[in-house]
C-alpha cells in the first residue's frame, strides 16, 4: 500500500513539476492586455467654446505568435456630452495602431517591429510605453 501511495505521489509530481507554469524571467510574461485611459476637455473650433470632457480607453493586447509576438490595439471613446456611450475609434482621427508582428528583445525589454513604435516595459511593474517617451504608461490588466 506504501508503494502504491509513494508512486501516486512521485507520478503526480512528476506531471506537475513539468506543467508550462511561467517561468520568472519568461518572454511570455509580456503576453497580455495593456490600457491607459484618459480625458480631456473638448473644444467647439468655430466658437473656442468648451464643449465637454471626453475619456478615451487605449487597449493594446500582446499574444505570443510562434517566435515573436502579435500586437494590436483597440480605443474606444465616452463624450460626457452625447448619449452616444462608448464608441469605437476604429475610423476616427486618433485610431488604433494596425496589427504587426514584433520581436521582444529581453536585453532592452521591448518590443520591436519594422515601421512601428516599440514598445518598451517595465516588466516588475506591469507597465509598456509607446516609443521612448515614458510619460504616459499603459497598465497590464490581464
Amino acid at each position: 500500500m506504501k508503494n502504491k501511495m509513494f508512486f501516486i505521489v512521485a507520478v503526480g509530481f512528476a506531471i506537475f513539476s513539468c506543467g508550462n507554469g511561467g517561468g520568472s524571467g519568461s518572454s511570455d510574461e509580456i503576453s497580455g492586455a495593456y490600457t491607459r485611459e484618459y480625458s480631456f476637455k473638448v473644444v467647439n473650433p468655430e466658437t473656442g467654446s468648451e464643449i465637454g470632457m471626453r475619456t478615451v480607453r487605449d487597449t493594446i493586447f500582446i499574444r505570443s505568435a510562434e517566435n515573436d509576438y502579435e500586437v494590436s490595439n483597440n480605443k474606444w471613446r465616452l463624450n460626457n456630452y452625447d448619449d452616444e456611450g462608448w464608441s469605437d475609434m476604429t475610423h476616427a482621427d486618433d485610431r488604433p495602431m494596425s496589427t504587426f508582428k514584433a520581436t521582444f528583445n529581453s536585453d532592452e525589454e521591448l518590443l520591436r517591429a519594422e515601421a512601428m513604435p516599440d514598445l518598451f516595459f517595465y516588466l516588475e511593474n506591469g507597465q509598456l510605453f509607446k516609443g521612448k517617451n515614458r510619460d504616459k504608461a499603459y497598465k497590464k490588466v490581464k
